[in-house]
């Protein structure tokens, strides 16, 4: 299940067209003006890996998690398990983000691990409908958390971690991923006062306040 590898070629090129519209909304510039650089080592993987876009998490009380930061240091933040489906095909991941060491591949000394990454699908198995695979009840639409709600410290960044004890429910494969709670991609603390995506709770604004697995944006 864990075999993963960086993709290539143009068998690729319309998901990676997909992945990178998405990062162009996502992910922060490179270099701040007057700000420290940043870096960012996105690469096309491919394999199996969790998808939690549509998950929503359940904070563990006490427990921290350490992420990379852009700009090469480390930080800390309050920990979250989500659920999340197991898929395979190509997907977008930052080798240097998250808590990835450089590669695709998961760490060969914790086997039976795998990273969640990023694939842009309108559809993904998720608990609010039992994991049923299919649509309709796979939807999965993006949902729009707008910063008025004052939620951004506590959506769940999911993108680039490990997940581990896989197991099945309703016959699909899901995992559980250890994530940060409240970290932009640059591992950063957000405020509360952040917009967020997330394509949990099938367009129900109340999944906003269910720490779902989600990306910080910069508009109202």
């Amino acid at each position: 299940m864990t075999t993963r590898r960086a993709a290539s070629g143009n068998a690729f090129s319309k998901i990676a067209f997909g992945l990178g519209a998405v990062l162009l909304l996502f992910a922060p510039p490179m270099a701040r003006p007057g700000g420290a650089h940043e870096f960012y080592d996105f690469q096309i993987c491919g394999g199996y890996f969790a998808l939690c876009a549509a998950s929503t998490c359940t904070p563990k009380p006490g427990q921290t998690i350490t992420v990379r930061t852009a700009t090469g240091g480390t930080a800390t933040f309050p920990a979250a398990d989500c659920t999340c489906p197991v898929i395979l095909g190509p997907s977008i991941a930052n080798l240097a983000g998250g808590n990835m060491q450089g590669s695709c591949e998961p760490p060969p000394d914790q086997p039976g691990t795998i990273w969640s990454t990023y694939q842009p699908r309108p559809n993904i198995p998720q608990a609010l409908t039992n994991w049923v695979p299919t649509l309709p009840e796979a939807a999965a639409p993006p949902l729009l958390c707008p910063k008025s709600l004052n939620l951004g410290n506590q959506l769940v960044n999911c993108f680039s971690f490990l997940c581990d004890s896989q197991t099945y429910i309703n016959n699909v494969p899901v995992v559980t991923c250890h994530c940060p709670i409240g970290e932009s991609l640059a591992g950063t603390s957000l405020p509360p006062a952040t917009g967020f995506l997330t394509q949990a709770g099938q367009g129900d604004e109340a999944f906003c306040a269910e720490h779902p697995v989600a990306g910080p944006i910069s508009i109202p």
